[in-house]
């Protein structure tokens, strides 16, 4: 849905534009009965209308007195200034008409008062938000109803997206208002046919690794993203399908998990969702270990959770309800902007949770029988993630945050208990070594060599995990880490191998995506080539059983 923002602004911006002007500009501009009317002026409104003034002069913006008599509630000057020949259908530059503003305020006194004046109740702003849309978001079921029985178009469309009024309700979560709408034949099965401007989510339109943003809005799928329960629980009851989707194939459960809405996600189970739907590439059980641990140095912060429920139960209600645990990703989705030098393909719960050092969901899901061997496509083992593959900044993206190496600790232990092997080379000849060089954590490095990780393995480009500790041009910034270094020397020393000759070139830039365009289209390329490969295999497995 159109942010609440953006909305209110297009209803309102010309008129508050004013307030920002001085006194003297003001006077010189805007007509005195304008100025009156923005002042709730009573007396001086009837002093001006007694000397017959153009009751529709504008400001300059369009807006007349009787947009701000409404616009500040006054249904005493608007009747004056009505009784004096207003226009109650004037639109001021932005196509903000009065009624609309008394639909933006709830107004139904001022609602009323406008449609026995002739106001057009199928008004439309330029984009074509109509009132009713208006006061679908706004949420008063008064207005509503008298604008219905005024002859309202409930099916109606904005011009933009393509959104209806009962999409508008739902998107706010005004439950009264999705009632009664659907009392009055609102479709339930609208769709939008443009993507909405996400509100709450994150947007990386521009960048070159983001998808197309999601079409095919429904009301169920507008209430599910902005949490309303209740909402949602009116427009099931009234036969909305509980597992519908978005044209990525995100599902109403996926898109629930994606907004840390919990309890939400626990209705909706409930209720009959299926969490094996995965449509997008992932399930809602990936989307939900992904959501509690998001990339918060990207520059926009993860989902607030909403209600009180914690996200390990709504995973265990998935385990109850037969999700897959094992179940692996089929599109390299859930990116973070261009930190995407991890491809996710493949990727099964069990590795997101170990990407992320998330300990908590990584017992569960064992617990529960998820494989703790599954790599990614590339070969990129539960282990190498929680040791530091792939890691943009220790804390940057969802690891532990500097001084918890305990938890990367931990999580590395878990992985190697689970079966996972500490020599395991990925696609790209790395180890788990290798990313205890990257994070920098000294306590798993010692870990993994005692575990006979082998400390002169080399990557497909030549590096030994000294090489990396030592330091590297790495996401466009020269990273190195100087204890780690020292550590994997000693250990090596102490086991008659070499220490010198351990650099990585000083002309590598290794994944500068945001500053190496020819980087940018090579991992674009391999991502596409890797997922036709493994929907081959995908398929080919499926006829073979």
């Amino acid at each position: 849905m159109t942010s609440p923002e953006r909305s209110r602004r297009a209803a309102i911006v010309a008129l508050l534009s004013l307030s920002a002007l001085t006194g003297i500009a003001r006077a010189a501009t805007t007509p005195a009965l304008v100025e009156a009317a923005r002042q709730a002026d009573r007396a001086l409104v009837r002093a001006l209308l007694d000397k017959s003034p153009d009751v529709n002069a504008s400001a300059p913006d369009g807006s007349t007195a009787l947009h701000w008599s409404v616009q500040r509630g006054d249904a005493d000057i608007a009747a004056m200034l009505m009784k004096a020949g207003a226009d109650v259908n004037a639109a001021n530059r932005y196509g903000v008409r009065p009624l609309t503003l008394a639909a933006v305020n709830g107004s139904a006194r001022l609602v009323d008062l406008l449609l026995q004046g002739g106001a057009d109740p199928n008004a439309a702003s330029l984009e074509g938000e109509t009132v009713l849309m208006t006061a679908a978001r706004t949420g008063s079921v008064e207005v509503l109803k008298l604008l219905i029985g005024r002859g309202a178009e409930v099916n109606r469309r904005d011009q933009s997206r393509g959104q209806t009024a009962l999409m508008w309700a739902a998107g706010a979560n005004n439950a009264e208002a999705v009632r009664v709408l659907l009392e009055v034949g609102a479709d339930l099965g609208a769709r939008t046919n443009t993507a909405p401007r996400a509100a709450g989510r994150r947007s990386e339109s521009g960048n070159t690794f983001s998808s197309p943003p999601p079409t095919g809005f429904t009301p169920l799928l507008f209430a599910v993203r902005a949490g309303g329960i209740e909402t949602v629980r009116v427009l099931l009851d009234a036969g909305a399908d509980v597992n519908d989707t978005l044209s990525d194939g995100e599902s109403a459960l996926v898109v629930a998990t994606a907004n840390a809405h919990w309890a939400l996600a626990d209705f909706l189970l409930d209720r009959g969702a299926d969490p094996n739907l995965a449509g997008a590439g992932w399930n809602a059980l990936h989307q939900l270990v992904r959501e509690r641990r998001p990339n918060i140095g990207f520059g926009t912060p993860g989902p607030i959770p909403t209600g009180t429920l914690d996200s390990i139960r709504v995973i265990e209600k998935m385990i109850a309800k037969g999700v897959d645990l094992n179940a692996r990703m089929t599109r390299n989705g859930m990116k973070d902007g261009q930190r995407n030098r991890l491809n996710r393909l493949g990727a099964t719960a069990f590795f997101l949770a170990a990407k992320n050092t998330d300990t908590e969901v990584m017992r569960v899901l064992a617990r529960a029988g998820a494989d703790a061997r599954i790599p990614t496509a590339d070969h990129t083992t539960p282990l190498m993630v929680a040791a530091g593959i792939a890691i943009w900044n220790p804390g940057e993206d969802g690891g532990s945050l500097p001084g918890q190496e305990g938890e990367v600790l931990e999580a590395v232990k878990m992985c190697v208990e689970l079966g996972n092997d500490v020599n395991a080379t990925n696609d790209f000849g790395e180890t788990a070594l290798h990313g205890a060089a990257f994070r920098g954590v000294n306590a798993v490095a010692d870990y993994l060599v005692e575990r006979g990780a082998k400390l002169d393995a080399r990557d497909a480009r030549g590096w030994t995990p000294l090489a990396i500790a030592n330091g590297l041009t790495y996401t466009d910034f020269f990273k190195q880490q100087v204890h780690t270094a020292e550590l994997l020397k000693k250990l090596m020393q102490a086991r008659g191998l070499p220490v010198e000759g351990h650099e990585v070139d000083s002309k590598v830039c290794l994944d500068c995506l945001q500053t190496r365009s020819d980087q940018a289209r090579a991992v674009v390329d391999r991502d596409r080539k890797m997922e036709a490969e493994f929907a081959a295999v995908q398929r080919n497995a499926a006829q073979g059983a």
